[in-house]
């Protein structure tokens, strides 16, 4: 009971800092220097991705790929404040919150290129990401996950490029400044991802403002991996049905004869009348000569 007490005090206090958290000081600015870590995030520049997709939907999709939570230097995050989580922890909390629509936030993300489901997403995100936020005091993964998917639904990545007539295509390629000039809305700097010539992703630096409350748009010293022209923004791969019917010249082969005997049939070999009869005479002189043998022998 003397203990319960004591705690009452911290628990107070905490409920105070909470109730008394602005959700306008943005991470890594002057103002959130020496905030309770509670209410703005210490490390607090985050790295947003989406990555394209062609074959989903009907005109392909931008989904979550991933966020990265590093220090307002641009370094890895060097404190976790929360708990490392399986996937079956984050599913079961996710799932029992409010606050987040699990299986629309789990249609978002990316389908994994190495095979994982989305569960195992999450536990890398969490275990790699959510738990360096230091808003996320009590550790709940609810929070960190409804702030991506929040983030995802409010970058329409797919509208802005199509607003710019910038769409998925066979035959036309894209220069990279018009393809950053259609995303860098709102101060945003967006970040390219090319594999050779083709787009894949795209990464937008961020702070937070409060507790995961919005994000606004941040610089990093990162360069886009894209060509400056001839960018591919790749359709879905169709595949077409054959129209055209073709013919073939036949190929000629002799005629087979047909096997009209059985395997077994095949092996047997036939005599005729006279060579039987032959083989029979033969039989009986070894015969004969064999009994006059036996008979000489008794003689003696």
């Amino acid at each position: 009971m003397l203990a319960a007490l004591a705690l009452l005090p911290l628990v107070s206090a905490l409920a105070s800092a909470a109730a008394t958290c602005s959700p306008d000081v943005v991470s890594c600015s002057p103002e959130a220097k020496g905030a309770d870590p509670c209410c703005v995030a210490t490390a607090g520049l985050f790295v947003f991705t989406q990555r394209f997709e062609p074959e989903e939907g009907d005109g392909g999709a931008w989904s979550i790929d991933s966020l990265e939570v590093l220090e307002c230097d641009g370094s890895p995050a060097k404190r976790a404040v929360s708990p490392r989580k399986t996937h079956e922890q984050i599913g079961s909390e996710t799932h029992a919150s409010k606050i987040i629509d699990t299986d629309a936030a789990e249609r978002a993300w990316a389908q994994s290129e190495v095979g994982e489901g989305v569960e195992e997403l999450w536990e890398r995100s969490w275990n790699t990401a959510g738990r360096y936020v230091s808003t996320i005091c009590d550790g709940d993964v609810a929070p960190f996950f409804a702030a991506v998917h929040d983030l995802h639904k409010g970058i329409p990545t797919a509208e802005l490029l199509n607003d710019a007539d910038i769409s998925p295509s066979e035959d036309t390629t894209y220069a990279l400044s018009d393809i950053v000039g259609a995303l860098s809305h709102r101060g945003h700097q967006p970040i390219l991802a090319c594999d050779e010539s083709t787009l894949v992703s795209v990464s937008w630096p961020l702070h937070a403002k409060g507790k995961l409350a919005g994000f606004v748009p941040a610089s990093i010293d990162r360069k886009s991996s894209c060509p400056a022209e001839g960018i591919i923004y790749p359709p879905a791969l169709a595949v077409y049905s054959t129209t055209t019917k073709y013919t073939f010249d036949p190929i000629h082969r002799p005629t087979m004869r047909p096997i009209t005997l059985s395997h077994d049939a095949s092996r047997q070999v036939k005599y005729d009348e006279e060579e039987e009869e032959r083989k029979a005479k033969k039989l009986s002189f070894f015969k004969g000569k064999q009994k006059g043998s036996l008979g000489r022998k008794d003689e003696l």
